[in-house]
């Protein structure tokens, strides 16, 4: 014989097609309810089953505390969603294992396939059919993983696979579809921090099914890494998943999945950043009246920032840029830089040209060599007649500025990019670089993030400057202090004939 657990709060609207279906051949029909109000319990007891009220303690709690308080009476037990259905060829399957004695069956617990329904339509492909959960176990040994959402039991080899599905149907509408997607997404980003903060925890075990083991390390390595995670979602359901054979239901079946993943990454970029900053804790939900609610979940697993005997520096933060800016970055660095580089060193002209389509505000007589390396040209300024030679680097992370008649020697690096030190993300800071008027920046210079240098002052070679420069003075070494006054000789006069 078999005894029945389901956990239920408001499923008035699929108990009665669960429970209808277990009349007659099972032994105890357990309802576990955390405070329903529209009428499941009442529903429950007029179809058999006997109510047992638990406060609500997250997905897999709520079931392990059913499994270790409910007084099952049967060798073998069975659990249920309150939207599956066990279907007559089901029922065959289960009662000819049931029928023997427990201990003649080699098999510790069955794989039970599911069959799930979308907008009234069987999704039999989308890579969501077969769906194998281990539901029929041995009474006493089997516990679910403390896990948020999409939790799976776990027992000890041997097990067996009944490949008749039972029918996993939702008749709550698209309105709770979309709700639950959304809290399920909240959930499991919780159980993937927690996962990839403590490195203990991401390990599986060998009983869960292929599927669910390739589709958390996809969530937990990918997911939040990869451009437009929904869209290959969508392409891999519908396409190579045959998801199109399902019809229209197939079509927007695929929609939601690939919508839930986008949300799945959304948020477990946001936790991550959150977590790295200010270790906040989990987020659980509690079921009320009106649905669920969120609620802080001081029992649950904690992601924490690691506990080394000293701080650790952790990955930079994610980028900065906006996605149009990464597109234009990407069509300078394969088609503009290039261009810039193979132009022909008279060529000024043409390379201004090429500077200002990308962005670039560049002032008249402007002479840049092709060997200079500028990194992003939308945030950089010259005014008319500046002068830059070979191999200089503008770093132009953030604006940098050069003044009329400036010349930025050969090799001399602007940086006007950092990060902070201090920071466990290591956040990246933009900070401006001004050169004036008439400034000379020699060979091989260095010129930091945030500095100024003054009109007519010159940087000597291979110096380093990283606080601002007055104006109209000589600097040298590293760091760059002035030595001396610039006295620029008048322009000479031509002599008079007498």
């Amino acid at each position: 014989m078999i005894d029945v657990m389901i956990i239920t709060h408001n499923e008035s609207v699929n108990l009665p097609h669960s429970l209808t279906a277990l009349q007659g051949w099972v032994n105890n029909i357990f309802v576990v309810d955390s405070g329903s109000t529209d009428g499941t319990q009442d529903i429950a007891r007029s179809l058999g089953a006997k109510v047992v009220h638990h406060d609500w303690e997250g997905y897999a709690r709520q079931k392990n505390w059913g499994l270790n308080n409910i007084p099952f009476e049967s060798d073998w037990v069975l659990l249920l969603d309150a939207d599956e259905i066990v279907t007559p060829k089901v029922r065959s399957s289960l009662e000819q294992i049931t029928s023997k004695p427990a201990d003649q069956v080699p098999e510790n617990g069955f794989f039970v396939n599911r069959l799930t329904y979308f907008m009234g339509q069987p999704i039999r492909h989308c890579g969501y059919y077969p769906s194998w959960n281990l539901r029929l176990f041995k009474r006493g040994i089997g516990q679910y993983e403390d896990r948020a959402v999409h939790e799976h039991v776990i027992i000890d080899d041997p097990v067996g696979y009944i490949h008749e599905p039972i029918l996993h149907h939702d008749r709550r509408g698209l309105e709770h579809y979309i709700t639950k997607h959304n809290w399920y997404s909240t959930l499991e980003t919780q159980a993937l921090l927690a996962e990839i903060s403590d490195q203990t925890k991401t390990s599986v075990h060998p009983n869960l099914p292929p599927s669910a083991r390739l589709n958390r390390w996809l969530k937990r390595y990918l997911i939040h890494r990869v451009p437009w995670p929904g869209l290959w979602r969508f392409v891999y359901m519908y396409i190579f998943r045959l998801g199109f054979l399902d019809g229209r239901a197939g079509l927007i079946f695929c929609r939601f999945i690939s919508m839930y993943n986008s949300m799945l990454a959304l948020k477990l970029r946001e936790a991550k950043h959150v977590l790295r900053t200010t270790g906040q804790a989990t987020i659980d939900w509690q079921p009320n009246d009106n649905g669920l609610a969120k609620r802080i979940n001081t029992d649950a697993p904690q992601p924490k920032i690691p506990t080394d005997t000293k701080p650790i520096q952790m990955q930079p933060e994610s980028s900065p840029w906006s996605f149009q800016e990464k597109i234009v970055r990407v069509i300078w660095m394969v088609l503009g830089r290039p261009m810039f580089r193979i132009s022909f060193h008279n060529w000024y002209r043409f390379r201004a040209a090429l500077l200002c389509l990308f962005g670039a505000k560049i002032g008249r007589n402007t002479a840049i060599r092709p060997t200079v390396n500028i990194e992003i040209p939308w945030m950089l300024e010259l005014e008319d007649d500046v002068t830059i030679g070979d191999h200089a680097i503008l770093y132009s992370l953030g604006k940098i500025h050069i003044g009329k008649r400036s010349i930025i020697s050969q090799y001399a690096h602007l940086c006007a990019g950092t990060h902070d030190y201090t920071d466990l993300t290591f956040k990246l800071i933009r900070s401006p670089i001004t050169i004036g008027d008439d400034a000379w920046i020699g060979t091989d210079a260095f010129i930091g993030p945030g500095v100024s240098v003054g009109n007519l002052s010159v940087v000597g070679a291979r110096s380093s400057a990283y606080k601002d420069l007055p104006a109209q003075q000589v600097c040298i070494g590293n760091p760059a202090r002035p030595v001396k006054e610039r006295l620029l000789q008048p322009f000479p006069t031509p002599e008079s004939d007498e």
